[in-house]
């Protein structure tokens, strides 16, 4: 009886292919192939507490990809890997990159464990260190690591923190004006920058936390005046049109 018992209990979860090994209970939101020739991935509609033995297209062995919040070690690791290959290659844009997104781990990380007074320093850190990074590199997109500040915030610390994140990046946009200073047309970091900013609004605006927050209506407005900012509505996508329109509609509805 314990043989069948085991058998038909959910197996533990593999390691990731960078050797992060969740807990026993953790849940996988889907697989990734393990043949970097291959790349075949699959998702699942629900967490599950296991993913296929081996790929549908090549039969390589497969790895988790985690439900949160055990994605958030499976992504420490996978950082952890890019950084050691920036290091051991010397290259430098990739260590730039990948230690702007340990900023953001970092940050989010302290919120987990419900360290606030450390998330905050760390989100100093990280507002300094992307103002630096996008001053020296012409070439440097800080808008998708602002939006994962604040993706980080609202998921592990809540709208207020959330908004301590929104308030310096969109006073960062106006003072530095349209596209971050930058001429849209030809500069794709100052469209990035511009879309992240809209997105990073429209998410907070549409978390469950925020719908009856005091600063809701601010939040609109900064959403609106960046999108609206000369030549920004332009480069934003479809689907922020798509939610422009309906924020609109509801901020006429609430008037």
């Amino acid at each position: 009886m314990q043989i069948l018992q085991r058998l038909l209990a959910p197996r533990r979860l593999p390691p990731t292919k960078d050797g992060y090994q969740a807990p026993s209970d953790a849940l996988a939101a889907g697989w990734q192939c393990g043949n970097s020739e291959c790349g075949e991935t699959g998702y699942f509609a629900a967490p599950r507490p296991g993913i296929p033995r081996r790929c549908e297209v090549c039969g390589s062995g497969t790895y988790p990809r985690h439900a949160w919040p055990w994605q958030h070690g499976e992504r420490r690791a996978e950082l952890d890997a890019l950084l050691y290959r920036a290091e051991r290659e010397d290259d430098a844009h990739l260590a730039l990159l990948v230690r702007c997104h340990l900023l953001t781990w970092t940050f989010e990380d302290h919120l987990m464990s419900g360290y606030r007074r450390d998330a905050l320093v760390a989100l100093d850190d990280a507002d300094a260190k992307l103002r630096v990074a996008t001053r020296e590199s012409p070439h440097f997109t800080e808008g998708p690591y602002r939006s994962a500040l604040v993706v980080g915030a609202l998921r592990s610390g809540g709208p207020d923190i959330a908004l301590r994140v929104l308030d310096p990046w969109v006073a960062l946009a106006r003072e530095q004006g349209p596209g971050y200073g930058r001429h849209l047309k030809s500069d794709n970091a100052s469209r990035t920058n511009h879309r992240s900013l809209v997105s990073a609004c429209l998410g907070w605006l549409a978390d469950e936390q925020t719908g009856g927050h005091p600063r809701y209506d601010t939040v609109v407005g900064w959403t609106s005046d960046t999108a609206r900012a000369p030549h920004v509505r332009d480069w934003l996508t479809a689907d922020q049109d798509e939610a422009l329109t309906l924020l609109d509609r509801r901020s006429r509805f609430r008037r």
